[in-house]
């Protein structure tokens, strides 16, 4: 027996839905769920990494069937230790690109959670809508994809791996259940696959000698049904005598019945007495009730007639309130005909005098125009005088100023002529002395 016949595999079908965050994984190896994990070295689990299943098969074909579920035991491992919540100390562990890769993958699995609960909802007796099964299976075929994306960013960056598996939490029973199925599958088809030849015969002996017991055990089962088949005449029997005992019971409650429509006519018969008796005071009553209503008609004629007088009397001071307010009224325009009159009469005053103020201020800002010329022509006036003024004094400063250095000269001349005229006279007279 080859090793391909030893195991199939199902054909691909939906997804479960995703509880409460555990891994689930479709066919052909691919993780399709992912919940937090603990801390834990091994991403394997409870199996070594080196034990080797495939070093002990000698089919190459059982050898890939063993890698294949051993790479699937690491995925689902993997992709179970993955954090349930997006928290300051996840995104402080992770990098933005894996933070966003999670997010994007926990998104997915909320969509289609919320998918399968809606065709859960659905009427079985009802055909699914063609949307809603697009719909999931366009998200389950987007969650695979998902899947094996998030698998490969992982093993592309050993580091987030490693950040990933000494991440501390608490890992979901369902992901420790799906794990240890999925274990429990791989040892099965491993001791499946380790069959030779020779075992597969001697099991085949092995089954030969189960059907032999199988055939004695049909006999002793032909024999169970036998006394079924006497037990069942027997309850036949303890049937017929409990029918017996109902057929008695049902006389004795028949019997019952006639004493209990022989109560009922007695209470009938005190109803239709109490309900006499319940006659006669509501007649009693009826009759008081119509005496009072007569009183009270009496009444209100008399309390109609009171306000019908009174009616009479407001409808007299109406009247005469109407006539007074209808002379006010007359009053009244006869008095905002006379201010009307008069306001006319302001009116036109008013529009004579603003025609003169205006001529007035037109001539006046006219003059106000001259009087802005002339002072114009003062202001220049003045100040070319101030300029003349200005010129004026510093003339006379030159002047004062040229007659100074003048008078210095000559008297600085004079000065000089009378030192000459002095210094001969001294050589003279001591040529004489000599």
């Amino acid at each position: 027996m080859s090793a391909a016949e030893a195991l199939t595999f199902p054909k691909e079908s939906p997804l479960p839905p995703i509880r409460g965050g555990g891994a689930i994984m479709g066919p052909g190896g691919d993780v399709m769920g992912s919940r937090p994990g603990t801390v834990n070295p091994d991403p394997t689990g409870g199996v070594p990494e080196d034990f080797s299943f495939s070093s002990k098969l000698t089919n190459v074909e059982a050898q890939r069937i063993m890698s294949v579920l051993q790479e699937t035991q690491k995925k689902v491992q993997l992709i179970g230790l993955l954090p349930d919540f997006m928290d300051r100390r996840v995104s402080a562990v992770f990098g933005g690109e894996t933070v966003n890769v999670i997010m994007e993958h926990r998104q997915l699995e909320q969509k289609y959670n919320t998918l399968v609960e809606a065709r859960e909802r659905h009427d079985k007796t009802q055909p699914l809508p063609e949307s809603l099964a697009n719909e999931l299976k366009e998200t389950s075929r987007q969650l695979r994809q998902s899947t094996r994306s998030l698998y490969r960013h992982f093993v592309q960056n050993p580091t987030a791996t490693n950040k990933l598996r000494y991440l501390k939490s608490t890992k979901s029973p369902v992901v420790t259940q799906f794990e240890g199925l999925l274990n429990e599958v791989k040892m099965l088809v491993y001791e499946r696959l380790k069959i030779t030849v020779e075992e597969e015969k001697a099991k085949q002996d092995q089954l030969s000698v189960i059907i032999a017991k199988e055939q004695k055990t049909s006999n002793e089962v032909r024999v169970l049904k036998e006394e079924l088949e006497k037990a069942k005449k027997e309850r036949g029997n303890e049937v017929n005598k409990k029918n017996e005992a109902i057929r008695r019971l049902k006389e004795e409650l028949r019997d019952i019945k006639q004493q209990a429509e022989e109560t009922t006519k007695k209470l009938e018969t005190r109803s239709k007495q109490k309900e006499d008796s319940d006659m006669q005071q509501f007649r009693d009553r009826e009759l008081a009730l119509l005496q009072e209503s007569s009183a009270l008609k009496s009444q209100l004629e008399e309390m109609t007639k009171r306000d019908r007088e009174e009616e009479a009397q407001l409808r007299k001071k109406k009247f005469k309130i109407e006539s007074e307010v209808e002379n006010w009224i007359h009053k009244y325009d006869q008095d905002m005909d006379e201010k009307q009159t008069e306001l006319e009469d302001i009116t036109a005053i008013f529009l004579e005098e603003k025609a003169q103020l205006d001529e007035l201020q037109a001539r006046y800002a006219e003059l106000q125009k001259e009087y802005e010329l002339i002072m114009e022509e003062r202001r220049v006036r003045q100040e070319q005088q101030k300029e003349k003024e200005k010129e004026q004094k510093r003339l006379w400063a030159a002047a004062i100023k040229i007659q100074a250095i003048w008078r210095g000269f000559r008297v600085r001349r004079e000065i000089a002529k009378k030192k000459k005229g002095e210094k001969p006279a001294k050589g003279k007279g001591k040529g004489k002395k000599k």
